[in-house]
């Protein structure tokens, strides 16, 4: 602004003779200036706004988060008092029904695990050449790849919990209990495969009917 001021100081003997013409140019000239200044911050603006946006995006979702995890401890705390408070005949039949349901769940998934080897055996026989056994090789260990994660995660969302409350309790009312020597209590939280599958179900079967044993022997 205080170069403007000396020009128009320097110049003023030419901008008297025009100046219509001087206010016109200096009109434009702030016009500009105007202009320019409401674009760079109306930028700015919008990028705060942006930014907020975004800040009450992630605020909603760790409430929404918060919320499911409520969700989770209240069912986890329900289904622990009706593991913790059942009878000793209600434990067992919760125990088998779980047994029942898990080994359910194996059987299931070993006839699909079957079928896809099985068909991987029809087309690799079939196969001419190194590279069209390659792409099936491919395609069957993708195939077999995404069937273990999908019963992974069932076992996570259908068995686990329950799992983890059967066992602990079990064990508490059988103080003198002592798994068998290929058992590993980390089956409990990650199976893997389906050795660790059926660790579980047997480990929470022996206790089970230990658990009515002990009962008639008392």
């Amino acid at each position: 602004m205080d170069k403007l001021f000396e020009y128009i100081a320097k110049e003023w003997a030419v901008i008297s003779q025009a100046p219509f013409t001087f206010f016109i140019l200096t009109t434009i000239t702030f016009g500009l200036a105007y202009l320019a200044a409401k674009w760079k911050f109306s930028t700015v603006i919008d990028q705060v706004k942006a930014a907020n946006e975004t800040l009450k995006e992630r605020i909603h979702l760790k409430s929404e988060q918060a919320e499911s995890y409520k969700d989770r401890a209240l069912k986890y705390d329900e289904k622990a008092l009706e593991v913790v408070d059942s009878s000793e005949v209600t434990l067992k039949e919760k125990s088998l029904d779980f047994v029942k349901n898990l080994r359910e769940f194996i059987e299931r998934y070993k006839r699909e695990d079957e079928a896809v080897h099985n068909n991987e055996w029809v087309e690799m026989t079939k196969a001419v050449s190194e590279e069209e056994k390659n792409k099936l090789w491919h395609k069957f260990t993708s195939a077999s790849s995404r069937l273990s994660n999908e019963r992974n995660a069932e076992y996570e969302r259908r068995f686990k919990v329950d799992a983890i409350l059967l066992r602990d309790e079990l064990r508490s009312r059988l103080p003198d209990y002592s798994p068998s020597d290929m058992h590993r209590d980390s089956a409990y939280e990650h199976p893997t495969n389906y050795f660790g599958f059926n660790d579980v179900a047997n480990d929470i079967e022996t206790m089970a009917k230990l658990l009515a044993t002990t009962n008639k022997s008392s």
